[in-house]
């Protein structure tokens, strides 16, 4: 049974420092587990994945559909929102293997930045992509001025930290007063219930991942988070969904379209109390 009742010490919770929590859930064998205290969800995995090794010892000059093509249209609501008519400097914390910062580049208005773990991805960012200001390098320990960053992204890197904090401060101390730090992460109120689902339904669910996501966020943790470290005036946006991957079935991709459609309706009328999108984070550093 995935849900305990009662309660089970374990690893300090990241938001509240409580050490009583409950089993919501089991993934390949990991527990799920939810503070009883302030209701953070997060891993029981004791690892701490910091993904240098994702790529391997190099990049295949390939289509890179989910990088290239499929993020697109997120991507391009992102630049509509936050960069259209403006010009600055913009860092990608996790950049990858650069494809969004390329977009960002394209502008000409933007001086895109990035940081990634993985020797491979850096290498392929500068390389294929010709971005010349990617540094190699652990995020929290990214070697720039204070100050340098008018934007600051982190597309799905935040819930695979296991110590957030020391990546947070230090984008804190990046951002130019009154600059923003844009996160991409999932939503747990949505993630769950999807693997809930897929369980009864006896279909396979990726939406937990207990080796790699360490932390499953909602509004209310990911804004104590925030704040804790320095940031003010925490916001949620709204982007497109991630493109199918080909081959998918016909019928995922209209689904897709449908339920942003529905998800942005349903986030007007409860004026934002209810989000049942990944979380589109927006968080200002004070001027």
């Amino acid at each position: 049974m995935d849900q305990a009742g009662a309660g089970i010490d374990g690893p300090r919770c990241l938001i509240c420092d409580g050490h009583r929590h409950r089993r919501v859930f089991t993934d390949d064998g990991i527990a799920i587990l939810r503070c009883r205290g302030c209701g953070h969800v997060f891993s029981s995995y004791p690892g701490d994945p910091h993904f240098d090794g994702f790529w391997g010892d190099s990049v295949a000059d390939d289509d890179h559909f989910y990088w290239r093509t499929a993020r697109t249209p997120m991507y391009d609501d992102f630049i509509r929102m936050f960069l259209a008519g403006r010009s600055g400097t913009l860092l990608d914390m996790g950049c990858g293997l650069g494809f969004f910062l390329a977009r960002i580049r394209r502008l000409g208005t933007w001086e895109p930045h990035g940081c990634e773990i993985s020797p491979a991805a850096a290498r392929y960012a500068r390389e294929r992509n010709h971005l010349r200001h990617v540094v190699c390098s652990r995020l929290q320990e990214l070697d720039a001025p204070g100050g340098a960053f008018d934007i600051i992204t982190m597309w799905d890197v935040l819930d695979h930290m296991l110590s957030p904090d020391p990546l947070l401060q230090r984008c804190h101390a990046l951002l130019r007063g009154g600059g923003i730090c844009f996160i991409r992460t999932p939503n747990v109120t949505v993630q769950l219930a999807r693997a809930r689902l897929s369980r009864a339904l006896n279909r396979p669910s990726k939406g937990l991942q207990a080796r790699e996501h360490l932390h499953h966020y909602s509004k209310s943790s990911i804004r104590m988070l925030l704040q804790r470290n320095g940031f003010t005036d925490i916001t949620f946006a709204h982007l497109r969904p991630v493109l199918a991957e080909p081959g998918a079935h016909r019928f995922e991709q209209p689904a897709k379209h449908l339920w942003h459609g529905g998800v942005r309706a349903f986030s007007f009328l409860t004026a934002g109390y209810v989000n049942l999108d990944n979380l589109f984070v927006v968080a200002r550093k004070e001027s």
